[in-house]
């Protein structure tokens, strides 16, 4: 097992990430399967309506494959519709949903707040609220570090002017069409974690189909024997981004 570069926390360097996977029987086939091929960090987020059937997943697989709690990495993401003083209940929600008593990694999904406007400025106090409620549910040892999504620089000076506890981890996209440098600088300047999201392409089937057939990676893939999809992991991973 490949992990990132944190000296006081083991995170693996690639996680198998939920998004769109829903409901208990697919939840629990893609999570039996990621459990077998040796994954290890387990990536949801509120908003993915998926926290309660991957709990139910892995209180059937971890003892299927004697994999203890400490052995998987668990993350989850504050929705928009849960900031301030909505996060920490929330945090309490995804704690009973996924069945644990802790979780590894909570981060806040995005700067903005549901109904807000982008430049509207209690998205500020918002913001502020919900990363103060993190650094309680840390000190209360319900989480074990925390996080941050989509954030850009201008967001995370500003944690950086009233948090107690330093975010560990900043997850936002990055592939070859995608390098966010100043981002990568930032992060390597404040000693946190850069993790990609979309390491193979968005959503967008349009944005997958540009990446996996570039002809620059096709031409790597076929000079290596690897499938593009391997070519493009093994990029984020060389650069030290987390997957």
């Amino acid at each position: 097992m490949i992990y990132l570069p944190v000296s006081h926390i083991e995170i693996p360097i690639i996680g198998l990430g939920t998004y769109k996977i829903k409901g208990f029987d697919l939840c629990f086939k893609v999570v039996e399967q990621a459990l077998l091929s040796g994954y290890r960090l387990i990536d949801t987020a509120q908003v993915y309506k998926n926290e309660k059937d991957l709990g139910e997943s892995f209180k059937i697989l971890m003892p299927k494959f004697n994999i203890k709690r400490e052995e998987i990495f668990l993350v989850t993401k504050i929705a928009t519709y849960n900031h301030a003083d909505k996060c920490f209940d929330s945090i309490l929600k995804s704690l009973e949903d996924l069945g644990v008593d802790y979780i590894d990694m909570v981060l806040i999904h995005w700067p903005g707040v549901k109904g807000l406007k982008l430049d509207d400025k209690r998205n500020f106090e918002f913001r502020k609220q919900t990363y103060q409620e993190l650094e309680r549910a840390f000190n209360d040892g319900i989480i074990k570090s925390i996080g941050l999504s989509n954030y850009t620089i201008r967001h995370l000076e500003e944690v950086f002017s009233y948090c107690s506890i330093k975010p560990l981890l900043l997850q936002c996209e990055f592939h070859p069409l995608l390098i966010q440098k100043d981002l990568v600088d930032f992060c390597q300047q404040k000693s946190m974690v850069f993790q990609a999201y979309s390491s193979l392409g968005t959503s967008d089937l349009a944005s997958t189909k540009k990446l996996l057939e570039s002809e620059t990676i096709t031409n790597l893939a076929s000079k290596y024997s690897k499938k593009p999809a391997q070519i493009l992991l093994k990029w984020a991973i060389q650069h030290n981004i987390g997957k």
